[in-house]
């Protein structure tokens, strides 16, 4: 068991490089890059189907940052990847206690910009992510076990953004799409919604 969990450990890293690597190039093949830094709040729950606990579920706090790269094919398109540390979870309302996820992620977004002049754009995204679970709370942990959560997690984004020369916010949704749970009769999925900004260097 163990040795399968180092495996698909070893396989995680070798996606997230390839991801890397993959981002550096197309960077190299765009004349209109600009890479920053990028940071925000976290505001996540998880949706669960085909439970029979009577376990009532709400929103918690946590945050991401991490770096960005705006790849512009045309003055109003671009294709923008980020890496961040992202913390997910949820509260567990009749228990008083909550569960913390932290995840590696790896999203990949096509945006397109509205120019309102001023050297501001307004623009809109969306775009997949996938992202593995490198710690959690006290209480929780990773693995292939009944009781523990799958790593691995895969979903979407969509949003909104304002970009001002340097400078950018943004308002997004993350739902994930691949079930964390290791039991086959319930189905775990996260929900994130977050406020970002960040700051191109270039």
């Amino acid at each position: 068991m163990q040795g399968n969990a180092e495996a698909k450990l070893l396989d995680m890293k070798k996606i997230f490089l390839v991801g890397i690597l993959s981002i550096l190039f197309v960077g190299i093949s765009f004349a209109q890059t600009r890479i920053g830094i990028t940071a925000g709040l976290n505001v996540s729950n998880i949706i669960v189907s085909g439970s029979e606990a009577k376990v009532s579920y709400d929103y918690k706090a946590g945050f991401q940052a991490g770096v960005v790269a705006d790849f512009g094919i045309t003055n109003n398109f671009s294709v923008i990847p980020e890496l961040l540390f992202s913390q997910r979870g949820c509260k567990f309302k009749d228990l008083d206690m909550s569960m913390t996820l932290n995840y590696l992620q790896l999203p990949v977004n096509l945006a397109y910009k509205f120019d309102v002049g001023y050297g501001s754009k307004l623009f809109i995204f969306a775009g997949p992510y996938i992202g593995y679970g490198i710690s959690a709370s006290d209480d929780f942990k990773f693995g292939s076990g009944d009781n523990e959560i799958k790593p691995f997690d895969f979903g979407v984004t969509g949003g909104i953004g304002y970009q001002f020369e340097r400078v950018f916010f943004k308002l997004q949704c993350n739902p994930g799409l691949l079930n964390m749970n290791n039991n086959s009769s319930v189905t775990t999925k996260n929900m994130n919604v977050a406020v970002t900004a960040g700051y191109f260097f270039n």
